[in-house]
Formats: C-alpha cells, sequence, structure tokens
C-alpha cells in the first residue's frame, strides 16, 4: 500500500509518499479502515522533526483518519465491515490505517467521509479542554488563543453552544473575521494590540474565567495573568518552543488552576472519547458546528501541507486524501 513515511528526522524534505508499505492488520480489539481522507495535525510536524515524545523512524505518519471498515480484528462486536468511521488512528496517513477500536467512532451519514477525516483530534481536543478540564459554565467568559487554528475553531463553537462569551486572538485580519463568523464575541489582533491589556481593559481587570493556550513563551505568561480569580488556565501545547515562567504566587492567591491536557499522551480509556463524540457528531452533522478546512491535498503534496502549517497560514484544517 501506499503510505506517508519518514526514515529520519528532519525537514518537509524527509518525507516520503512510498508505495510498497506493507499493509497492516489489526490485532486484538483494533480495526482496518481504508482511509478515505487523514488530517495533518501540529503533533506530525513534531513527530517528522523529531520532537514529539515517543516517536521513532522508521514510522508512518497521521494520527486520525475517516473511512470505511475493511476488517474486525478479534473481540469487536460495535462495527461491521464495510461501516463509515472516523477514528484516531497512529498511522493514518495511509490508504490503510489501524486503530484500537476504542479510538474508532461511527460516522453520522450527514458527514463528508474526506471532510471526517480532519475532525478527530480536534473535536475531541476542543471538547476535554473545554467540558472535561475547564469545566466552563454558561456565563464564563473564555479566551481562546489561536482562534484560527483547527481547534480554536472548534473551541469558539463549542464555547459559544455551551453558553459562554467568547475573546478569540489572532495574527491577520482574516483570521480574525473567520473567528467572528464562528461566534466570537470580541477578536483581538496579538500582532498589533497587546492582548493582555486589552483583556484588563474589557473585564476591569477582573481577568477571564477560561483560557486555553497551545502557543507557549511569553504568550502562556500573559495567559496567566489574563486569568480571574478561580479561572482554569487550560495548556494543550507549546508551538514557540519557548519556557514560560509561571510564578507560584499568581497562581495560588488567586485560587487559579494551571491545568495541563495532552490527548495524545492520555492513559487510554482515562478520557470518555465516546460520549463526547456522541455529544458532539450530532451537532456537526446539524450544522451546528463545522469543521472549517483550509485546504484539501493528495498525500503526495504532504510536504507542502507541513509547509503550510509552519508558516502558520491555515485558516482551520489540513487534509490529506490517497
Amino acid at each position: 500500500m501506499k503510505a506517508v513515511r519518514i526514515h529520519q528526522f528532519g525537514g518537509p524534505e524527509v518525507l516520503q509518499y512510498e508505495e510498497e508499505v506493507p499493509y497492516p492488520s489489526p490485532g486484538k480489539g483494533e480495526l482496518l479502515i481504508k482511509v478515505a481522507a487523514a488530517g495533518v495535525n501540529y503533533a506530525d510536524l513534531g513527530r517528522r522533526m523529531g520532537t514529539y515524545p515517543g516517536s521513532q523512524p522508521p514510522a508512518t505518519l497521521g494520527l486520525e483518519a475517516a473511512g470505511t471498515v475493511e476488517e474486525l480484528g478479534s473481540e469487536v462486536d460495535s462495527f461491521k465491515v464495510g461501516d463509515a468511521v472516523l477514528a484516531r488512528a497512529a498511522g493514518g496517513q495511509a490508504e490503510y490505517a489501524v486503530a484500537n477500536a476504542a479510538d474508532v467512532f461511527h460516522c453520522p451519514p450527514g458527514i463528508d467521509l474526506v471532510q471526517a477525516g480532519g475532525m478527530p483530534v480536534i473535536l475531541l481536543t476542543a471538547y476535554h479542554l473545554l467540558k472535561t478540564r475547564a469545566m466552563v459554565q454558561p456565563g464564563d467568559t473564555v479566551l481562546v488563543q489561536a482562534g484560527a487554528s483547527g481547534v480554536g475553531t472548534v473551541a469558539i463553537q463549542m464555547a459559544k453552544h455551551w453558553g459562554a462569551r467568547v475573546i478569540a486572538t489572532a495574527s491577520t485580519q482574516e483570521k480574525l473575521d473567520l473567528a467572528r463568523s464562528l461566534g466570537a464575541d470580541i477578536t483581538i489582533n496579538y500582532v498589533s494590540h497587546d492582548f493582555e491589556e486589552e483583556i484588563n481593559a474589557l473585564t476591569d481587570s477582573a481577568g477571564v474565567e477560561v483560557i486555553q493556550d497551545a502557543v507557549g513563551g511569553e504568550v502562556l505568561e500573559k495567559s496567566l495573568r489574563c486569568l480571574a480569580s478561580y479561572g482554569r488556565l487550560v495548556i494543550y501545547g507549546n508551538a514557540t518552543g519557548s519556557s514560560a515562567a509561571l510564578p507560584a504566587t499568581d497562581i495560588f492567591r488567586a485560587n487559579r488552576a494551571v491545568l495541563g491536557f495532552s490527548i495524545g499522551r492520555s492513559p487510554q480509556g482515562v478520557l470518555d472519547h465516546n460520549k463526547a463524540m456522541s455529544e458532539v457528531l450530532p451537532l456537526v452533522e446539524s450544522g451546528n458546528f463545522r469543521l472549517v478546512v483550509d485546504r484539501v491535498l493528495p498525500m503526495t503534496q504532504v510536504a507542502d501541507a507541513h509547509g503550510h502549517l509552519a508558516n502558520r497560514g491555515t485558516l482551520g484544517k489540513v487534509i490529506l486524501t490517497p
């Protein structure tokens, strides 16, 4: 079969779309999926560069996919061959991929399978960031950093659906307009404006109840200072690669909570993904939530996809097709 592979760490030039990769075989509790589409995430860039924990070449890239069930492993009784599914699937950027049945979800008929390939990681991440970790409540103000990113575009919609006021940050007017179109009440250009000063002015220095941040560095330090008493700051990445100083006194004196989240490193069974998807997918199918797709590319152009994400020019999700 064909698959996106790396044999060493490095830049986009190490990416290869190989044509003679062995077909994977599902084991106990697993399914084999014939892939219709697979999403590209920042974690894929990290796997390529060797900065993502646990990744070692040679390897097939991809963390999610959608398609149809091709084969069932033993002790799988909730799916049948031919079912349309979407899944968290290591090695999803290939013609076929194996996934644990606990990470596979039935794809509703009203959702296009190509778009579904870009949904599992960001839908689950945004859901668990807001509901499982931050426990967002109606009336909360939620600050979504990088509001035009894949997770950001979904988080804006979820937070609004759950009754929150949303402030979104982004680097260009086009991205701010997108955030507004998804329901953001207030948008801030963090390049031309100091978002910390803006948040202080908007809240009379009281801060906001919930912040989600995957930028890190100075942005994370400012995010903490924008957090209200008893607020919840959830960190789910460090795109800048920079360290941040989060003084203990800035946390405990205001009864703030600083939480971490990693969907890729969470132990199996700790997070209720099925509950999350049973709540979210009907809202996607009905049009209440929408996946923002930046572009759909053939897997032969995976290096272009990585370059586009690295340049931070994306509006939503980049998807690959075999």
